[in-house]
């Protein structure tokens, strides 16, 4: 180890000794049979971006009223795949206009359900949105 109490010399380099990381003998072997194996990744896996979901943001029109029971429909058909949703609401025309994001394999099924729930629901653009990886 490093002694102290001797000062180096001026642009000397002193040599050290360490202990070693990887104990020596049985318990060694025994250690490494227990540890748990890490996953292999080729540059081929690596380089492949993960599948993406299509996202889409719908328009839904309601009157004001029905606002809130068009959020609670789609949330309880949604649950958490639920995405970033708002409500524009406005008053002189009685109407609240909300933007759900979704997945796009459940656009349908949100339409469906909205359309027997509500009857006056009217449905806008179906735009699907770019996300930066």
């Amino acid at each position: 180890m490093f002694n102290s109490s001797v000062p180096p010399e001026k642009g000397s380099v002193r040599a050290t000794r360490m202990p070693s990381l990887v104990s020596q003998g049985s318990s060694s072997r025994a250690s490494r049979s227990t540890a748990t194996p890490r996953p292999i990744l080729s540059l081929r896996n690596a380089r492949q971006p993960a599948p993406q979901r299509a996202t889409v943001q719908l328009v839904v029109r309601v009157p004001t009223r029905e606002a809130q029971l068009a959020r609670c429909t789609l949330h309880s058909l949604l649950g958490s795949a639920l995405g970033v949703h708002t409500i524009d609401i406005d008053r002189r025309r009685d109407l609240a206009c909300l933007h759900v994001e979704l997945d796009r394999r459940r656009v349908a099924e949100a339409m469906a359900l909205l359309m027997r729930t509500l009857s006056g629901a009217e449905f806008g653009t179906v735009r699907r949105l770019e996300r930066a990886a």
